[in-house]
This record gives structure tokens, sequence and C-alpha cells, in this order.
């Protein structure tokens, strides 16, 4: 099998003193001629050839032994400015180049997300100019997008970065305000920044389908896989550890690579380093989070295992690689994978048969796995240590039972009134201004005009709803929050059509073979 240089699983040993290069009398171990630019695992030199021939291997094997990108692809690119995306960005312009060895065929085009809105002391225009400047001079397509465009009620705004640009983005000020609105209701400081990265890669997610790209690249390492793989665990989302880690993943009909997943974070800073590239790094706006997350401790942790068991990310990394995702059952007869329907599952399947996803981060649901799993007896103590009876459980969920019986039941007439089903007066539901007859009529008679559309209040749906529509990861964001309001429009929306699916195969279950 052809490797230039294979992952080397060298056991968990205290490193020594790291090899010293700087007096220029260590020979490269590889072609065993050069003298050693370069230093990996604190123990392998490496000269500048064999090393970038090194780098640029592990990039295109990746890509390459997938067999997932076929010429012709239009592939969106997500760059940030830093050192991963910016390499990415060197090693995707080497790779398409005519004289390039074994050039790649796909057609890339990138994205920007500007997160000034929730990030102080940043240049908002500087910082794209640097980023989206440097794309443009390549001869690549860039486009812009703001990340406050996450909490629109339609398909997010993108503008197309040019030579003469001016500031096109303009921001939206009630969006911003709604996203920091959400943010600042999070309790504690890992929501925030759970929800941060949430709320960007569904933005990336929606931009990809608003320019018809079918495939999505991430400029992650194994060093942030390493730490994702971790700190994801911590965060209650260890079911979609496969889905976040590995090379290829599905997101709502679109496919997202990973093609710097093999690279540890230093050997993309030697690549940057060799040749020379500049990055936004100083500038960039990042949300830094005032305080210490589950995510940097985690963080902290790693890096500090790394530094004297060189051995750690490689064995993380590996270790999280064979996690497997199993949602659905193998059909033994043909070997296809066919959804398993249970008496309880009903309301995570739709109406194709395949399961449903969260509403807010779009990962398939991991809460129906029956009342003997780990989940069922957590939310059973977690009752209990709320109420400190059974007895005040039981009141409990009859309290909430009827609650969400009657906030479902204004939904459900105010959705017969706008299909013109009923005549029933529904003084009850508020529209959106102020308090009048859902028909919009003052006189309080649905009947004078039955085709009136309704819009009623995002905020009908109580935490209870919404968060049966959601994966535990997200149910966990969702109890650390003080108002369920603040969520984007788009989760609001997507609640609502899974609740009217549900009740309409409630009502016609019976007729169904």
């Amino acid at each position: 099998m052809c490797s230039v240089d294979p992952d080397e699983l060298t056991e968990m040993t205290k490193a020594t003193e790291c090899l010293e290069i700087s007096r220029g009398d260590v020979i490269c171990r590889k072609c065993k001629e050069s003298f050693a630019e370069v230093v990996l695992r604190g123990k392998d030199p490496y000269c500048r050839v064999c090393f970038l021939s090194y780098f640029e291997h592990k990039f295109r094997s990746t890509i390459g032994k997938s067999k997932q990108i076929k010429p012709g692809d239009r592939v969106l690119v997500a760059v940030s400015g830093g050192a991963s995306s910016t390499a990415l960005l060197h090693l995707i312009r080497s790779g398409l180049n005519e004289n390039s060895h074994k050039k790649l065929r796909f057609e890339p085009a990138y994205l920007y997300i500007d997160e000034s809105c929730v990030c102080d002391g940043c240049d908002k225009l500087d910082t794209m100019r640097k980023v989206c400047g440097k794309i443009v001079s390549l001869e690549f397509p860039c486009y812009l997008t703001s990340l406050e465009q996450v909490m629109a009620s339609d398909m997010p705004t993108i503008e197309t970065y040019t030579e003469d640009w001016q500031a096109k983005l303009q921001p939206n000020e009630s969006f911003k305000k709604q996203l920091c609105d959400l943010i600042s209701t999070c309790k504690t400081i890992s929501t925030q920044q759970d929800l941060h990265e949430q709320l960007r890669l569904s933005l990336i997610v929606q931009c990809a389908q608003v320019l018809g790209f079918k495939k999505i690249f991430l400029g992650d390492n194994a060093t942030t896989l390493s730490i994702r793989i971790l700190s994801q665990v911590a965060l209650g989302r260890g079911s979609h550890l496969p889905s976040q880690v590995h090379f290829k993943s599905v997101r709502e009909d679109l496919e997202i690579y990973r093609p710097m997943r093999e690279i540890l974070e230093n050997e993309v800073l030697y690549y940057v380093q060799l040749h020379t590239l500049t990055t936004a790094e100083p500038s960039l706006p990042h949300y830094i989070v005032q305080g210490t997350s589950i995510v940097q401790c985690t963080e902290k942790f790693i890096r500090g295992l790394q530094k004297d068991f060189p051995a750690t990310i490689p064995t993380v990394f590996r270790t999280g690689d064979k996690l497997v995702c199993v949602s659905q059952d193998i059909d033994k007869s043909n070997g296809s994978a066919t959804p398993h329907l249970k008496e309880n599952d009903k309301g995570n399947i739709n109406v194709n048969g395949e399961s449903e996803t969260c509403v807010l981060c779009g990962c398939e649901l991991d809460t129906d796995r029956g009342d003997a799993s780990a989940l069922h007896a957590t939310q059973v103590s977690l009752k209990l240590s709320h109420k400190g009876s059974l007895q005040g459980v039981q009141h409990s969920s009859q309290v909430s039972d009827a609650d969400t019986t009657v906030t479902k039941s204004k939904a459900e007439k105010v959705e017969s009134l706008q299909n013109g089903f009923t005549t029933e007066c529904s003084r009850d539901v508020q529209t959106e201004e102020f308090d009048i007859c859902a028909c919009g009529s003052k006189s309080g008679c649905c009947s004078v005009d039955r085709t009136a559309v309704v819009k009623t209040k995002e905020d009908q749906f109580t935490k209870d709803i919404i968060e049966h529509h959601l994966c535990y990861g997200c149910r966990i964001l969702l109890r650390d929050m003080n108002a369920v309001h603040h969520l984007p429009v788009k989760v609001h929306k997507a609640t609502a059509e899974r609740e009217r699916r549900r009740h309409m195969r409630e009502q016609i279950q019976d007729f169904l073979l």
C-alpha cells in the first residue's frame, strides 16, 4: 500500500526532550540527505521537501481513498481566515494547478461568515478584505454572509465578493439583537459556546442550499476533532460523534467533508510557515467566552497531555474514528438498512419512513431508546430530583400534559381556520399585533371572514413541545435557556410542521393498514 509516512500510533510513553535542529546538523529521516527544518512528534526530523510531500499526500489521500468527490462536483468551502482554512485554500489551489500531479477536478467556491456581531474589538471590514481578497486573487468565487442571518425567517442573505467590493453586506440590527438575546439567555458558558457552534454550522448548510451546492468542505484538523470527541461527550452529544468527526457526514441532504482531518495542528502551522502564507489570526473575529467552558477545559487537557505524550491526539482521534452510529436495523435478506418502527417511535419517523432530525442542530434524533435505556433513567432521575417524590413527578406530568393539550388545541384551531374547515370562534388565540378573533374580525365571529390568514405568535409552543423534537444534546441546551421565544424562527416553523403532522397521524392512524 502506497504511503509516504503512515500514522505511527506509538505507545503512550512520556516523551524525552524535543529534538533540537536549530544548529542545522540534523539530517532528514526520510531522504537522508537534506538538513531538517521541521520536527514532528518531538523526535522525527524532516527537510522542507519531504515534509511538504508528506503533508500534501495526507490531504490528497484523505480525499482520494474515500472516492466521494467526483470530477465536476461543485463544492462549497467554508473559510474563517485561520491557519487550517488558509492551508486548505493553498492546497486546493495547488491541486487544481495544471502542472500538479493527480490534479483535483472538483469546482470549489468559498464562503466566509462574518461573526463580528458576537465579537468585540475586531475590525470587520479589514478581516473581510484579508480573507476574501486572497480568495478572489486566486480566481475563486467568494460569498459573504453574517452570523445573524441564521435568525432570518426565510433564506439567509448572501453577497458575492468582488474586487471593487465595499460593505455590501449591511448589518441587520434586528437579527443582531435577536441573536445576542438568544445567546445571552443561556445560563452557562458551555451552553453559549455550544449554541454558537450549532448556529454557525446550521448557517453554512443553509447557505449551501441557497447557492445550490450539494457538498461542503470544512477545515477541521485532527487536533480540533480530538478535542471535539471528548468535549461533545461531556455536552451530551456523544451519539452524534460519528457525524462530527468522520470524513463524511450528511445533514439535510447535504454532504459535509473534512479533508484536513488526518493532519495535526502543528503540521498545519509548519505548512503555513514554510509557504510563508499570511493568516488573519490577529484580527480574526472569534466568539470569545467570558470564563471557562467544557470545551476550553477539554482543550487545555488535551494540549497539555500532548506535550508530554505525543501519541495523545492520534490515539484519541483514531478511537473516535472507529465509532459508528447504528440507527437502523439491517435487513439480512438483502443487506439493506430499513427503519425499525416501534410503538413508541412513531413520533420520530417521518412520512417517508426515515428518522426525524433535530429542529435545531439537524442531527438525527437520539431520544427514543426505550424504557430500559440510560437516557430514560436519566430523565426519571432528573424529574425525581426536581420533585423529590414520585407523586410530585406524576402531578408535574399531568399538569404539563394539560398545558400541552391546551397549547396544541390553540394551534390546531388556528390551522383549521386557515384551511377553512371550521366556523368555530377562537377568541383565545392571539394574533401577532393584538387580541382579536382568529378570523381577523373584531366582532368575534369567525364566519365573517373565513379566508383570513392568521399568524399566531411564535411563542405558542411551550418548552416541552419543542423539546420533543430536539436531540438529547439540544435538550440540555434548551433546559439551560430562560425563554424559548428567542430561538430562530425556523425552529418554531419546523416544530409547528411536525406537530401538525403528528396530529394528522393520530387522526388517520385507525384507517391505515
